[in-house]
């Protein structure tokens, strides 16, 4: 493994500041310590840095040989609304929030990676532009950088992403899809009260919105090629004012993940479709509204050549691995789309680690720290190899 002799040296630095911002999580839109923080160490190196959105912060490197291209490294930022259970000295100090899902590593990591690329600024040409995004649980974060003009002109960009069912030193990414789209739908259905023992002077509310959940999971297995992979999955179903009153209201929530858009736009515009005509058979009617979170994850082929060697010369032949399609999402993809890039998921899993082979997004999860070096030297080792 060559991790670079400048992230190594770091090491340390690296490792404290992911214990310093894992106990310090803060909730999507709300990173306003975070982003102090990443602004307190990108300046203190010289990086100069502007707020995105009120807790985005972008950081540029200028590299002394001249004008070149431009680079993205991204990173995001925000906790999950979990209670951290371990009993580590780093554990969540904020109550019910946590770093369940590695973004606290993948700050650090791009941090180290800054300060590297900083010291080595007279090496290259170009400009780096690096990302630390908020929001990304809630696909609130990535576009802010591209509707602020910050990625305008950017040639490529990089991110990674922890995965805790890979073993640390080795790394997982496709020349395609990896990730797919995210959409939230809310289904308010409206009826009429009335005692049970006549629901003909009501409308049943719950037992349409029962019978529209029940015909959502037709959409996916009927109306859709099987070789497509998709979902729709429904979280919330809330209803009712007693035992024995026919349900007025009821409210569905759900998401649809996709890897194709014209599967994605034929399973929402369906979605409203039954949920209206189901609600109507019941003599209820449905009212659907719909929240694009991102579009599906797809890696650019052309930067998955450039990056795979760069990649193996970090973590050693072999250990470059393909990535199991995922049906969860993340919005990465909106700066892949703006700009051709590609998206690492770096191996944080160990035995010695307790919780660091949990699932994201779970109570105990934790990372063994070894995979931050790794993490920095693949943002590093991108960088370098595109501007020199």
């Amino acid at each position: 493994m060559a991790i670079h002799p400048l992230i190594e040296q770091d090491r340390d630095y690296i490792v404290a500041l992911r214990r310093w911002f894992h106990s310090h999580p803060e909730l999507s839109m709300k990173e306003f310590e975070t982003a102090r923080r990443i602004e307190e160490e990108l300046n203190a190196i010289g990086i100069p840095t502007r707020r995105v959105g009120g807790t985005g912060v972008l950081g540029t490197i200028h590299g002394k040989r001249g004008p070149g291209k431009k680079i993205v490294l991204r990173a995001d930022t925000d906790a999950l609304p979990i209670q951290d259970e371990k009993t580590v000295p780093y554990a969540s100090t904020c109550p019910g929030v946590m770093h369940a899902c590695g973004h606290d590593a993948h700050t650090a990591a791009l941090l180290g990676a800054a300060r590297a690329l900083k010291k080595l600024e007279n090496s290259f040409s170009g400009e780096i532009a690096l990302v630390f995004q908020p929001g990304e649980e809630y696909g609130a974060g990535a576009v802010l950088f591209v509707r602020d003009g910050a990625l305008e002109g950017a040639d490529r960009s990089f991110g990674v992403h922890l995965q805790s069912n890979l073993p640390v030193g080795q790394v997982a990414m496709n020349p395609g899809a990896e990730n797919a789209s995210v959409d939230h739908f809310t289904i308010r259905i409206s009826g009429k009260s009335a005692h049970v023992s006549t629901p003909e002077l009501g409308a049943d509310a719950l037992y349409a919105a029962a019978q529209i959940v029940t015909a959502l999971q037709g959409l996916v297995g009927r109306l859709k090629n099987p070789t497509d992979p998709a979902l729709i999955g429904v979280g919330v179903l809330r209803s009712g004012e007693g035992y024995n009153i026919v349900a007025r209201e009821a409210v569905i929530e759900g998401t649809v993940r996709c890897f194709s858009e014209q599967t994605r736009a034929m399973i929402n515009g369906k979605i409203a479709d039954a949920a209206r005509s189901v609600a109507a058979l019941y003599n209820t009617t449905a009212e659907v509204e719909n929240e694009s979170f991102t579009r599906a994850l797809i890696n650019d082929a052309g930067v998955y050549a450039e990056a795979a060697p760069v990649i193996e010369q970090v973590v050693g032949k072999g250990k470059l691995v393909a990535k199991e399609l995922s049906l969860g999402g993340d919005d990465m993809a909106e700066i892949i789309a703006a700009v051709p890039g590609v998206y690492a998921f770096v191996g944080s899993g160990s035995q010695a680690v307790p919780g660091s082979q949990l699932a994201h997004h779970t109570p105990g999860f934790d990372i063994d720290e070894g995979c931050l070096p790794i993490a920095a030297s693949l943002y590093t080792a991108f960088a370098l190899d595109q501007l020199t």
